[in-house]
């Protein structure tokens, strides 16, 4: 299983455009309750193994209908112009967002306050923020996604550097890079495997951590993007230390970086939690290890997650909602456990996938500790806008923010221009 990444913002808009076309809606027995994910065959196996149980004990029939990883959008659409949506399917929050505010979700609300099966307490802290619209729950997040730096013990320990750990902070992360640096063979000290570290949501994550705002005050309707001083006092660190050769240039992400972080030319590496099973496989010959984003002050983590949605035609809420709140915690327990990629927004659901870890060697071992710091970072930040503007808002930061940053271009004046676009979007002028 890999989670999905979010900001399928193309993919969601294709899915809305087709959703416009026509209602959802869902009929089936009342003893049974049709799902669809995007997920493997083999993590689709595990997991309607893992609802046999559920299927004894409430009598209700578990019936998982097929649908391709790659193409998953494209099958959503076609259910819903067939008004043959099943009873909850995966959906990322981008997707969420956009049926929801077209009519077509069904609301969770009121279930949801009942605290009966799920309980809203034990998300993750921030986890459900992103998954209202207007007040309203139209999906209950599942997978999460914590980041980090995944670090090679060897290089640190030949440059004489201590390795870092939980808690670390900014200035230590930049002076490692330095260290770093063209020893063991490395050519930069820090390669971004994946963009969201020097991106406006990994910089406004080290702008909270200080003290400072966030990029905006909600996770949706977002009309308005602020650049809180901070931002920009990050921005010209790795402006710096890009320059220097230290770090890689943003947006960076190369899928060659994983393999060659197990092949132990790079001495971190920034990436997601779920890249660990590349180590497993690869086996490195060095001890390596996980931490979370570094902090200025206070722990401050990204929050980023998948989950599940429903049509707004449900005929069967109630046993729906027992199979959801089976799913949350003795499905993906059990899933995860066996195939152990990614934590659960829901922390009691997230024991198996620690468990698996734990069982994989001391590198997964010092991740689980790791991501269990992440998920309980009592403040959170997004990973990316959820807005019909997003697209246009990545081509800006493309174009502008990342020279800025990079620096290639005047950083100060580099980030007020892409926040001046951006927020030109948001507002529609």
């Amino acid at each position: 299983m890999k989670i999905r990444a979010l900001g399928v913002a193309a993919a969601a808009t294709a899915l809305a455009t087709t959703a416009a076309c026509g209602s959802s809606g869902a009929s089936h027995s009342a003893s049974t309750v049709t799902w669809m994910s995007w997920e493997t065959t083999q993590t689709n196996s595990a997991m309607d193994a893992a609802f046999t149980a559920f299927t004894k004990s409430s009598g209700i029939t578990m019936k998982r209908q097929a649908a391709p990883n790659a193409d998953y959008a494209q099958k959503l659409a076609s259910l819903i112009m067939s008004k043959k949506m099943p009873d909850f399917f995966w959906c990322s929050n981008v997707e969420e967002q956009t049926l929801a505010s077209q009519g077509l979700l069904y609301d969770w609300t009121d279930h949801a306050k009942k605290n009966q099966g799920i309980d809203l307490a034990k998300f993750s802290p921030g986890s459900l923020d992103s998954w209202y619209a207007k007040g309203k729950l139209y999906g209950i997040p599942t997978l999460a996604n914590t980041y980090g730096v995944f670090y090679n013990k060897k290089l640190f320990d030949a440059a004489g550097v201590s390795v870092p750990k939980a808690g670390w902070t900014y200035d230590e992360m930049f002076a490692d890079a330095a260290k770093l640096t063209g020893k063991g063979g490395a050519k930069q000290g820090l390669v971004t495997q994946w963009t969201l570290l020097d991106s406006p949501f990994g910089l406004a994550q080290y702008a909270v951590s200080a003290g400072g705002q966030p990029l905006a005050p909600t996770a949706t309707g977002v009309t308005h993007v602020t650049a809180d001083p901070k931002v920009v006092e990050a921005a010209k660190r790795y402006a710096a230390a890009t320059k220097a050769g230290q770090i890689t240039y943003p947006d960076t992400s190369t899928q060659n970086a994983a393999a060659s972080f197990a092949n132990g030319s790079i001495p971190m590496m920034f990436g997601g939690q779920w890249l660990a099973q590349t180590m497993v496989t690869d086996k490195p010959s060095f001890d390596w290890g996980f931490v979370p984003m570094p902090r200025v002050d206070k722990n401050v983590q990204p929050t980023e997650t998948n989950g599940v949605c429903s049509p707004a035609t449900l005929g069967n809420p109630d046993q729906v909602w027992k199979a959801l709140s089976y799913l949350e915690t003795d499905v993906f327990n059990e899933t995860m456990r066996k195939v152990p990629v990614a934590p659960i927004a829901y922390l009691p659901g997230s024991t198996g996938y620690f468990e698996g870890l734990a069982g994989q060697g001391d590198g997964p071992a010092v991740m689980a500790a790791s991501v269990k710091y992440e998920l309980n970072a009592p403040t959170k930040v997004q990973t990316g806008f959820m807005e019909p503007w997003s697209t246009k808002a990545t081509d800006i930061v493309t174009a502008i923010w990342n020279p800025a940053v990079g620096g290639k271009t005047d950083t100060e004046a580099g980030v007020a221009k892409a926040i001046a676009q951006i927020n030109a979007l948001a507002s529609g002028t």
